[in-house]
């Protein structure tokens, strides 16, 4: 990996800055909705899944998002918030 690229990884994994916050709480959301989706196609132990996601969030907006994609149906969160 070249210089840059490890640098951009290094902050990401190490940084606070408002970019890597959203960033990291994009990952934490992404991963939450698909847990998310899982759960609704019938898929146990994803629990553990979902709560690691939350507990990672910082944000305020990411976390208005979270309690959106738990009180939804999938389809609904995606028409309200992916148009």
């Amino acid at each position: 990996m070249r210089a840059g690229g490890q640098r951009i990884v290094e902050e990401y994994e190490n940084g606070d800055s408002p970019e890597v916050v959203c960033a990291r709480d994009a990952d934490k959301l992404e991963c939450l909705v698909q847990a998310v989706e899982y759960r609704e196609q019938g898929y146990a132990n994803v629990q553990a899944w979902i709560d690691s996601s939350l507990a990672g969030l910082r944000t305020d907006s990411a976390k208005a998002l979270a309690d959106a994609a738990l009180n939804m149906s999938c389809v609904e969160w995606q028409r309200t918030y992916l148009r």
